[in-house]
């Protein structure tokens, strides 16, 4: 029998050793902070930030090239924000040379002052976002056709004409298509309206009939452009955008660049059929054929 059957075991042996009360959470914070090897160290300064550059007028005009006068002009135009005054002197920060160069844009794009101080406000209050204004007046200022003028020598326009009848050249600069220039050369004011006159006279349509019917399209349109732009001025954001930010008017205009032009070839095309049909219906082709035989009785 072995002695552990005989003899009582001890109370204190068959227990756990009391638990120690876990120490508070301000108490495990000191002891961390002890530990840390960054316990004892000052705390860190935070580094001083620079001033913003500040400039005096002549300062102002060497960086920006801008001539004091007109920094002046600007100013007393409000478009160009006052400086801060430091006694009796004026100092321009980086704000001012941002101003400086939007109103150099604005000039570029031939925004006259006032506009350029309209646009100045709104983007000031917050009324306008510069970014999406500039990609509304992108779209309104770029070119719906690509249809720029050229200048042209003599060679390179017989190449562009071809095999012509004497004197073309004449009636081509008479009609207003082409103006000759000092050094024997031509400025091309539409080289696509060149080529559609050309093509129209090889129809057996006479280069001024040609300019005629030109000129007829020409009032027409601009009359209904000008009133189309009213429209769609009026009606910007209420029927005229998806809504009334400038992003919005922004995608309408760039959709009506192609649309448009669509929008009036088909409208043309429709009320030329309508008039021809009409000639037609009312006998007015047959007097066609008449007018035919009687100027070649006259010739």
């Amino acid at each position: 029998m072995s002695a552990s059957a005989v003899l009582p075991i001890p109370r204190a042996m068959t227990q756990s050793p009391p638990k120690r009360a876990a120490p508070s959470r301000a108490k495990r914070r000191s002891i961390r902070r002890a530990a840390s090897p960054e316990a004892d160290a000052p705390p860190a300064r935070a580094e001083p930030s620079e001033p913003a550059p500040a400039y005096t007028i002549d300062e102002l005009t060497a960086t920006t090239g801008i001539p004091s006068r007109t920094i002046r002009f600007y100013q007393s135009s409000g478009v160009l924000p006052k400086p801060d005054k430091r006694g009796r002197i004026a100092y321009y920060g980086p704000q001012h040379i941002e101003r400086l160069e939007l109103i150099g844009t604005m000039q570029d794009r031939g925004l006259r002052m006032r506009a350029i101080k309209d646009l100045v406000g709104k983007v000031d209050s917050g009324e306008v976002v510069l970014n999406e204004w500039l990609g509304l007046e992108e779209q309104l200022s770029s070119a719906w056709a690509d249809d720029t003028p050229k200048l042209s020598t003599r060679a390179e326009l017989n190449e562009l004409l071809g095999p012509r009848r004497p004197g073309f050249i004449a009636e081509l600069t008479r009609g207003g298509l082409i103006e000759a220039q000092a050094d024997g050369g031509f400025l091309i004011h539409s080289p696509k309206l060149l080529q559609i006159t050309v093509r129209l006279d090889d129809a057996g349509v006479a280069i001024e009939v040609a300019t005629e019917a030109a000129e007829i399209l020409r009032k027409h349109l601009s009359k209904a452009a000008r009133e189309l732009a009213s429209l769609f001025t009026e009606r910007a954001g209420d029927g005229f955008g998806k809504d009334d930010s400038v992003a919005g008017i922004s995608d309408a205009f760039r959709e009506l660049r192609s649309l448009g032009q669509e929008s009036v070839k088909l409208i043309f095309a429709r009320e030329m059929e309508q008039v021809l049909r009409k000639m037609v219906e009312t006998g007015e082709a047959a007097r066609l054929d008449k007018k035919k035989r009687r100027r070649a009785k006259r010739g």
